[in-house]
């Protein structure tokens, strides 16, 4: 279609739909009928959006890099979090926790039922095989995929997207109508809450001491013991506690402006007060993403010009699958509960490890208020090759008693949904690919470490490769994520018939007060929280205690030269003399050598001879003294 033909149809969509000569007002739950030409877009159960190239191994479904390295030796090669690196840009962790609640209004691939790829876990493994069996594994559903494709390599597997894909708040909502009904009280337009404002329990009147509702709706759950949980929109709304707090602000927004509406139309039922404040909370949603969030992150938002009906605003998989899994790095292991005076709660801080799947983390400091004002003095970790313990280690719970580790399983997932290298993702999205690992980054530790993992450039991981490469001036990302998460918010903005900007039934004047509403006002309208700052992505100076308290068990020092031939060299800081103890391990966790050191008062420097029978590789080295730990890898070459 001719770009002239394509605006004046354009024009003509637009035009029926300000004059109401399409009956439907509003978006349905699932997301079907947004685009009125394809009309599947954007819907629930639709399929995400493949590369033109798959990776996958036999062309039809096999998983991608037969030949690539055991993931869970790339997590400990590669991803090791040995000390804490804040974003230099002073993001604050709300930046990973509204990522965190937009991918759960945007993505849901569920897990296939039956198809299973545990990942294997190398021998001696430190923390999955300490006994050294080699038998040990990591659990690994593949992805529920549409049973019409995987035929042959012209019909290669695609996945299902679960949810609706566009910013409509489904997230608060649910994307069924089973799930909608659920959530709603059915009177003034309210949605149900709990005790102290919380999101309803899974019980039959949605408080805690009730009995469980068997017609709740599903809710993930991995805790055997956990029996009452919180409900929400979408299914992964426990998995941590301010997380959790996220949903519940949006509830209470709803419910809020529920009242305002009723106030200024006493005549409206039921049915339009829930309507107009769901189509104001999504579009408060859109308004934080395209004019805070994003910006904040240093993504250049190119100004609205309108519904583009020949947008799909579907979910790509390499988004999917790689490229906003960018959050993981990013995810602080400690999680700060803080009172409207800006004191620690006596029950303390929380590690992240603690707090998967836990609703009485809640319940125990008397809501979400402590976690939205504690976290807002953190910042958050660095994009970059490195992810907490919590995460790589301890997901979920003690290894050999639900521990995960979610590197390798990031890696697993990009392999099992067939995405190609780096490389040819690179190219698909229009930038050079690059010739050796030294382009990779500015680091060349990192860069060896990559070469000596992978070997060959073109052998690396998507997800892998994103997240080494610099970053752009002044922004979070990479090159490669930048472009693959730029163009997927730019489709789920302008294929959307319903953006805030483009719906007829929210006016001008709403139009301006949602395009300045900030997320720090949608938590001073609905909690009595004081003190967090305007710009609630960016951590102010004076805001910075949790982080500080954080780093109090950090050891930090410095390891020289790197790579290292036949001996090391390390400049500690010690406030006083001190006993400290050296040890260095392989990947695995086999202990090399152990040594005894004596430190003094001050800046003192510590001589290591390698062992002569070092291979070449990469290797861990701790120092630990009587109240700190820390570590650096290093690489031994020949």
């Amino acid at each position: 279609m001719k770009n002239s033909t394509k605006i004046l149809f354009i024009i003509a969509i637009n035009f029926c739909f300000a004059m109401g000569l399409y009956s439907q007002a509003h978006r349905t739950i699932d997301g079907y009928n947004n685009n009125l030409i394809h009309k599947e877009w954007g819907a629930v159960g639709t399929n995400q959006l493949p590369t033109a190239t798959t990776g996958f191994s036999d062309g039809i479904s096999e998983p991608a890099g037969p030949d690539r390295p055991n993931a869970r030796f790339i997590s400990n090669a590669v991803f090791m979090q040995n000390t804490l690196a804040n974003d230099p840009r002073g993001l604050s962790a709300y930046c990973w926790a509204w990522g965190q609640f937009i991918d759960h209004d945007i993505t849901l691939v569920q897990d296939h039922p039956t198809e299973g790829m545990a990942v294997s876990v190398p021998a001696g493994d430190m923390f999955f095989d300490p006994a050294g069996t080699g038998t040990a594994t990591i659990p690994f559903h593949r992805s529920d995929y549409d049973p019409n494709t995987g035929t042959d390599v012209s019909n290669p597997r695609q996945f299902i997207n679960s949810i609706t894909a566009f910013i409509d708040a489904s997230a608060v909502y649910g994307s069924t109508e089973e799930r909608a009904a659920w959530l709603r009280t059915f009177s003034e337009g309210k949605l149900k809450t709990s005790t102290g404002n919380l999101l309803p329990w899974n019980t039959t009147s949605g408080e805690y001491g009730a009995p469980v509702d068997p017609a709740a709706p599903e809710m993930a759950m991995p805790l055997p013991f956990v029996e009452k949980w919180f409900i929400a929109g979408d299914v992964r709304a426990n998995e941590n506690p301010f997380l959790t707090g996220m949903h519940t602000l949006f509830v209470r927004e709803h419910n809020r402006l529920c009242g305002e509406l009723q106030t200024a139309n006493p005549d409206w039922t039921d049915e339009q007060l829930y309507q107009q404040a769901r189509r104001l909370v999504g579009a408060q949603m859109q308004a934080i993403v395209y004019e805070e969030w994003l910006p904040a992150m240093g993504m250049e938002v190119p100004p609205y010009n309108g519904y583009d009906l020949f947008m799909d605003p579907g979910i790509m998989n390499v988004f999917s699958a790689a490229a906003y899994r960018y959050g993981h790095t990013t995810i602080n292991s400690l999680l700060a509960r803080m009172d409207n005076n800006g004191n620690y709660l006596p029950q303390g801080n929380i590690g992240l490890r603690d707090a998967f799947f836990n609703p009485n983390a809640i319940v125990e400091v008397n809501g979400i208020e402590p976690y939205l004002i504690g976290m807002a003095t953190m910042v958050q970790q660095d994009f970059d090759c490195k992810v907490v313990d919590d995460l790589r280690n301890f997901l979920f719970g003690p290894p050999g008693a639900g521990g995960l580790d979610l590197v390798a399983l990031n890696i697993a997932r990009g392999r099992e949904r067939g995405l190609p290298d780096y490389n040819t993702i690179r190219a698909e999205f229009g930038l050079e690919p690059i010739s050796s690992f030294d382009e990779m980054s500015t680091d060349p530790l990192m860069n060896q470490t990559l070469e000596f993992v992978f070997g060959d450039i073109n052998n690396l991981d998507p997800w892998v490769g994103m997240l080494a490469e610099n970053h752009m001036p002044d922004a979070l990302f990479g090159k490669t994520a930048m472009t693959i998460i730029k163009q997927q918010f730019m489709a789920l903005r302008d294929g959307d018939r319903f953006y805030y900007e483009n719906d007829p039934f929210i006016s001008v004047e709403e139009k301006q007060w949602v395009k300045a509403t900030k997320l720090a006002d949608i938590i001073r309208r609905n909690t009595p929280i004081t003190i967090v700052q305007k710009d609630i992505f960016k951590v102010e100076p004076f805001l910075t205690a949790a982080k500080e308290e954080e780093r109090d068990n950090v050891l930090d020092f410095a390891l020289y030269p790197n790579p290292a031939q036949s001996m090391i060299s390390l400049r500690v800081f010690s406030e006083n003399p001190q006993s400290a103890k050296l040890q260095i391990n392989d990947l695995q966790g086999k202990v090399l050598l152990q040594q005894d050191a004596q430190l003094l008062g001050g800046n003192n420097t510590l001589a290591l001879d390698l062992p002569a029978n070092l291979a070449t590789g990469l290797y861990v080295l701790t120092i630990q003294t009587e109240g700190q730990i820390g570590h650096q890898r290093f690489f031994k070459k020949s």
